[in-house]
């Protein structure tokens, strides 16, 4: 699974990325992390707008390729729907026209995490005082 610091890195790169088309499926999975059948059904949904194929079909990845996989996969994790991520992707090869509504899909899914986050601290603060409940439970009955 990505996690954040891929998030990061995949859009903070501060080189040019090869785009030449060199890795299977097989390796690309490897090599980022996301099993071959993500990057297989992200290629079937359109997600990956340059990905290249050689004579035979098979789909090939640069490493423009890969890093754009971490951003699907990012957006994916943070619950954005398959639609909004084709939606995004879109709107991405548009163009710097674009950048405005590329920015409220990112904002509006930043909003849906901080209330997740803000729910689950909830939910992790009750089992917290039930945990420390049963240990004085325990502690004054001599079960721990």
């Amino acid at each position: 699974m990505v996690n954040m610091e891929d998030c990061v890195n995949s859009l903070a790169v501060d080189h040019p990325l090869d785009t030449t088309p060199k890795y299977s499926v097989t390796q690309a999975a490897k090599i980022v992390d996301i099993s071959e059948h993500t990057l297989r059904y992200y290629d079937d949904m359109k997600l990956f707008p340059f990905l290249q194929k050689n004579e035979k079909g098979k789909r090939l990845f640069s490493e423009a390729d890969m890093q754009w996989a971490k951003l699907l996969e990012c957006l994916s994790n943070s619950g954005l729907s398959i639609k909004e991520m084709k939606k995004y992707v879109d709107l991405c090869i548009i163009g710097d026209s674009t950048v405005g509504e590329r920015f409220e899909i990112l904002k509006k899914q930043e909003r849906v995490i901080r209330n997740q986050i803000k729910e689950k601290k909830k939910q992790l603060k009750l089992l917290q005082f039930k945990i420390d409940y049963y240990k004085e439970w325990s502690k004054r009955e001599g079960q721990i």
